[in-house]
């Protein structure tokens, strides 16, 4: 009878909320996006380093912060450590196999989404 070897988690044995990053990285270098939106502005940027989201913890505008890259775990606990996000918060944006959830805090809204994208060639939208 053959047996299933079931290849083992780098997260087993690991105390809930360490952060381990899951999945395929695709990319070399993290790239950061701020949206910045309110009723009546709209600002979008580049950023270069993880320190440039930290104002925005203040404003009352509504703030997405788009990160690129997220197999750099120390860019996360910057971000996390700055923004009060519960650490099985930064567990699931580290791990790329997470299933899409929203998750409503005080302060801020979890959310976790597959990412769309065009492919020409087959003329048709994946995730």
């Amino acid at each position: 009878m053959p047996r299933f070897i079931k290849k083992r988690s780098k997260k087993v044995g690991l105390p809930p909320g360490t952060l381990v990053h899951i999945g395929e990285k695709k990319t070399e270098k993290v790239r950061i996006t701020i949206i910045d939106y309110d009723e009546a502005n709209f600002e979008e940027k580049e950023i270069k380093t993880v320190e440039e989201c930290f104002p925005f913890k203040d404003k009352t505008t509504v703030t997405w912060i788009n990160i690129d890259g997220i197999h750099d775990i120390k860019i996360i606990e910057k971000i996390g450590k700055h923004f009060d996000l519960h650490p099985l918060i930064l567990e699931d944006i580290v791990n790329t196999g997470q299933r899409p959830k929203i998750e409503d805090f005080e302060d801020y809204i979890f959310i976790v989404l597959k990412m769309l994208y065009y492919n020409e060639k087959e003329d048709e939208i994946q995730a």
